[in-house]
């Protein structure tokens, strides 16, 4: 990354604690323990994204990184140059340089460089890519996303995400023309699309299985689309049949078959995803108002699923984004 562009974080930093706390900062709490004794040479680039950011690391020195769990974002590592090893639980990896490795959220993790270790880092936020996760499988995810700690170079789909990465490096270095910058959200949207169809994770089966899937039958089209211009009013599965034109025993086969959930489940995650954006659209709408606005009528069932949701209540969503 150019450091012209991109300045060195650490040019003024040598001890060990500051360095320590100028990574921290960026990539969540851990701890470091760097081989040998003297000033650190360490390096750190930065640029910030929409739901993210991109950074190069190098410590200059062989180091260990003990991560707690960061339970607010994931963390991409293309190896640019020297090489690592894994641990996450039981799993364990040997990283080398062209390989893609990843940190989940709330994993515990060790990771052990070389003395030449250097890392290109690619953080998301987990409730972004999570959001986009749903959106691909049409349904709320059931249980946490996991990636694969590992990904070797003969993989196919860490090739995409390496070639991607470089792109955005590159990028990311060009001086900027005119006021419009290049990364924005629809960059990020499409380069989290690529992390989820390219690289092993949990939900990997399932996505393959609903890329093979037949498109959308009309009856449940109707029924989708109602929803979508609908959602503040009742959403009964008798007006969805009637306007769907089928039976409502039709339309739930249908959304079972196609869409994964029921009819009223359906309905539920839309409301719970229009009521998280409208908070963090506006931190300042009041919570009921969210909700009533989204046609939510028992907020202490909707708070519940929320949370399962996201993982905190409406209210948290609402201080998060202000």
């Amino acid at each position: 990354m150019d450091a012209a562009i991109s300045p060195n974080l650490l040019r003024s930093v040598r001890a060990r604690d500051d360095v320590e706390r100028a990574v921290a900062r960026l990539l969540g709490p851990h701890r470091m323990a760097p081989a040998g004794t003297g000033p650190l040479r360490a390096e750190l680039y930065d640029v910030v994204l929409p739901s993210g950011g991109l950074a190069e690391l190098c410590y200059g020195r062989a180091t260990r990184i003990d991560f707690d769990g960061n339970a607010n974002q994931y963390l991409f590592r293309l190896t640019l140059a020297g090489g690592c090893e894994l641990h996450s639980g039981r799993d364990r990896a040997a990283v080398a340089s062209g390989s893609i490795s990843v940190s989940s959220p709330a994993c515990a993790s060790r990771i052990d460089t070389s003395s030449d270790c250097r890392s290109l880092l690619l953080r998301l936020d987990r409730a972004a890519l999570e959001r986009k996760l749903a959106d691909l499988l049409q349904a709320t995810p059931r249980a946490p996303l996991r990636f694969a700690l590992a990904v070797d170079t003969a993989h196919r789909g860490g090739a995409v995400v390496r070639d991607t990465l470089g792109y955005l490096q590159r990028l990311c270095a060009l001086p900027p023309a005119g006021h419009v910058p290049l990364i924005g959200a629809d960059l990020t949207e499409w380069l989290m699309t690529v992390l989820l169809t390219q690289l092993p994770h949990s939900y990997s089966d399932a996505l393959a299985r609903d890329a093979a899937r037949m498109p959308l039958p009309a009856h449940v089209r109707r029924a989708r689309d109602y929803i979508a211009a609908h959602l503040d009013e009742p959403l009964a599965l008798a007006t969805l049949a009637r306007v769907a034109g089928v039976s409502a025993r039709t339309l739930q086969n249908g959304f079972a078959r196609f869409v994964g959930m029921s009819p009223a489940e359906y309905v539920r995650e839309q409301r719970l995803e229009a009521v998280h954006a409208a908070l963090e659209r506006d931190p300042q709408a009041r919570v009921a108002d969210a909700m009533l606005a989204c046609g939510v009528q028992s907020f202490a069932h909707f708070t519940k699923a929320y949370v399962r949701r996201f993982g905190h209540p409406p209210s948290t969503t609402r201080r998060l984004a202000s």
